[in-house]
């Protein structure tokens, strides 16, 4: 009995010891929604409380996850998976504009604001600084999750701006060291997106008024600037890690959590996938365009010709396909959804062909498996040439007539191991690390939650103005004692050369 009520207490404490964390993760895509799993799976597991605001809510949730639908969001999703192929980037802004003040004005939301009082925010960045708001009117440390690799806007958030002069954007390939001309075109870039923030600046701090201020005076609390609020981010979670991605000097507060999407056990395959991936001692192919390309809206064509292709191989294949398609070879078998992670896994899968999406990346290295890229839109291209140029990946461009180019490039890879060499390689790179993903992220929101903020691991940089940051004031005054020194020593040297004036006048009287 004593054993027993001991485990009962200990158990009611524990349930009572974790942080109660608000998660604003509500993006209307597939892929965000898995990359929100992996953070909100990661602080239940630590035995926290938390509050997802989602589009996509889970119908068995976790006894510590409370979840708040945002129905009007996930009602135009359809709009965010062909956003980046459709949309320009003014589009796509307006597009973020209009999720991120569904979210900030529902009533839901709002009322748990008030409300509730949680130990810390978490965020997704996603072309909106306005999300500030939620852990500023919480008085709550802010943690921001960056789903991509880190670029110089995040650095610009966080501290000073480092990676320009020497890493190319992630939608460029450039190579390292860059040229002059390459160089040039990563701070025309990066100064045209400055720009761009700065006409966006009035209108972006004007919704944040507008969404927080009666939230903040209900709940009693000075809601601070915008231009305060937007940096002070307590964590950075970042989607990269150097076996991929370039190395960067970041200050402590900015965590590299690649990968940490996929589920550290990797769930079984169906039976029936099972079976075909264990009967294909030749190898398997795995082809899946994402969530982004359908494939039954390739053109006819295109699909005909692939069918062929993959028919005349040696090698099984598996294609994510949304409907079902008669006469298919024996070796072909399509599925409207496949179980992407426990397929590469398995170590039959000679070859991933995708569209390159950063998630689809991820996979292939945690598991090892080279890659032929067709990327569509957004950092899909980026991705498949850094992995073409690390050696494990082929890029084939997408378009109508692609199948024979997938053919030669199926030719090259499967005859050629050194992709799967170099795959296996860069894996073992990507998951030697020594702390886990998941462990790392309740790592740091803990952290950042007991030391009210993280202040200590924060840039020093943010503390300085712009022209201090550049020296600019160092230089001015350098310059400043230069040209007294020089004026001084110049009218010293003209007072000693300069001949007396009564010498002067004697001799023009001669």
């Amino acid at each position: 009995m004593n054993a027993l009520f001991l485990l009962t207490a200990f158990a009611a404490v524990t349930s009572v010891s974790g942080y109660n964390i608000l998660c604003m993760m509500f993006l209307p895509s597939r892929s965000h929604l898995h990359l929100a799993r992996g953070i909100i799976n990661s602080l239940l597991e630590s035995g926290h409380q938390v509050t997802w605001v989602t589009s996509y809510p889970e119908e068995a949730p976790h006894k510590n996850l409370k979840q708040i639908e945002l129905s009007d969001v996930r009602a135009i999703s359809a709009a965010l998976e062909t956003a980046s192929m459709e949309m320009n980037i003014s589009q796509i802004r307006q597009f973020t504009k209009n999720i991120s003040d569904m979210a900030a004005s529902s009533p839901l939301v709002r009322e748990a604001l008030v409300k509730e009082n949680y130990d810390a925010v978490v965020t997704e960045w996603f072309l909106s600084d306005v999300e500030a708001g939620y852990a500023a009117v919480q008085q709550a440390p802010w943690i921001v999750l960056n789903t991509v690799v880190m670029h110089p806007y995040m650095e610009y958030l966080v501290d000073s701006v480092r990676s320009l002069p020497v890493v190319p954007f992630m939608h460029y390939d450039f190579p390292i060291p860059m040229s002059f001309r390459e160089r040039l075109v990563n701070t025309f870039t990066f100064g045209l997106m400055m720009i761009d923030n700065w006409l966006q600046y009035a209108s972006a701090s004007s919704r944040y008024e507008q969404h927080f201020s009666p939230i903040a005076a209900a709940r009693g609390v000075s809601l601070p600037p915008f231009s305060e609020a937007i940096h002070n981010i307590s964590i950075l979670f970042v989607n990269s890690h150097p076996s991929f991605s370039n190395a960067l000097s970041l200050p402590p507060n900015v965590i590299e959590i690649a990968g940490y999407h996929i589920d550290e056990n990797t769930s079984p395959l169906p039976k029936d996938l099972q079976e075909i991936l264990d009967s294909s001692p030749k190898g398997v192919i795995y082809f899946s365009m994402g969530s982004i390309i359908k494939s039954t809206g390739l053109p006819e064509k295109t699909k005909r010709d692939l069918i062929d292709i993959f028919g005349e191989l040696p090698y099984t294949v598996l294609w994510k396909f949304e409907e079902k398609m008669e006469g298919l070879p024996k070796n072909v078998h399509i599925r409207s959804w496949m179980p992407q992670a426990s397929i590469l896994a398995h170590p039959n899968v000679k070859v991933f062909i995708t569209h390159g999406g950063l998630l689809s990346m991820l996979e292939s290295l945690r598991y090892g498996v080279p890659i032929i890229a067709i990327p569509v839109s957004s950092d899909q291209p980026g991705n498949a040439d850094r992995s073409v140029r690390a050696g494990h990946a082929l890029k084939v461009k997408f378009s109508p007539d692609m199948a024979p180019k997938i053919k030669t490039a199926l030719n090259e890879m499967l005859s050629n191991d050194s992709y799967y060499k170099k795959a296996k390689s860069i894996s073992k790179l990507f998951n030697n690390r020594p702390v886990k993903q998941s462990k790392l992220i309740s790592h740091y929101v803990e952290l950042a939650i007991e030391s009210k903020g993280a202040y200590h691991l924060r840039s020093k940089s943010l503390l300085y103005k712009w022209y201090e940051l550049w020296m600019l004031d160092q230089i001015a005054a350098v310059l400043a004692v230069l040209s007294m020194f020089y004026i001084i020593v110049k009218k010293i040297i003209s007072t000693i050369t300069r001949k007396p004036a009564k010498e002067n006048i004697v001799k023009k009287n001669k």
